[in-house]
């Protein structure tokens, strides 16, 4: 109850911003998969890793960016699986930009539908059948915000698993809050 209501307060305090900090994002996505944990016992377990490089309670991020990743990982990937399954999160930079990576070692799926999933994503557009919402959302939100190099991309492989990555610019380092991105 005390994680859910965490979890809650998170959500409903951001649903109108337009900036959290990266370590705020980190802590929900830590509580968010911690309620997890508890649903599905110990059929699955995950890990968090920020680079030294980076300082997470001096980046500011879009809220919401990285939950909805998380789910699909848990829900798509490790839930059909009856081992258990592993969520890892790698926060780097990478060529002056930042690097938030989703990797779980669920179901996977064949290349010709992450190959149409990834064409879905290379445009912004809400008129997409095939991608879910939620990446969808992440997507465009990063997209519309950073510009088109940015974005979400899928890497994936039947039974073993997948990559997403969400590439966004490194505006958001600052300590000036009218500056968020």
């Amino acid at each position: 109850i005390k994680l859910l209501g965490k979890s809650m307060r998170y959500v409903l305090s951001n649903t109108k911003t337009a900036a959290t900090t990266l370590d705020k994002e980190l802590d929900y996505i830590d509580t968010y998969l911690a309620i997890q944990k508890i649903r599905f016992g110990s059929r699955i377990d995950y890990s968090i890793r920020v680079s030294p490089k980076l300082e997470p309670e001096h980046y500011r991020i879009l809220p919401l960016l990285i939950q909805p990743v998380v789910e699909n990982a848990i829900y798509h990937g490790i839930k059909p699986m009856e081992e258990k399954g592993y969520i890892y999160i790698h926060i780097f930079p990478q060529e002056g930009d930042v690097i938030l990576q989703v990797q779980d070692t669920g179901m996977g799926m064949d290349e010709d539908t992450c190959r149409r999933l990834n064409r879905e994503l290379d445009t912004i557009s809400s008129d997409q059948q095939g991608t879910g919402y939620g990446v969808r959302n992440v997507n465009d939100k990063i997209k519309i915000v950073y510009g088109s190099k940015y974005g979400v991309t899928i890497e994936s492989a039947m039974g073993e698993g997948t990559v997403v990555t969400l590439r966004i610019g490194k505006k958001g380092e600052t300590s000036d809050e009218s500056d968020y991105l």
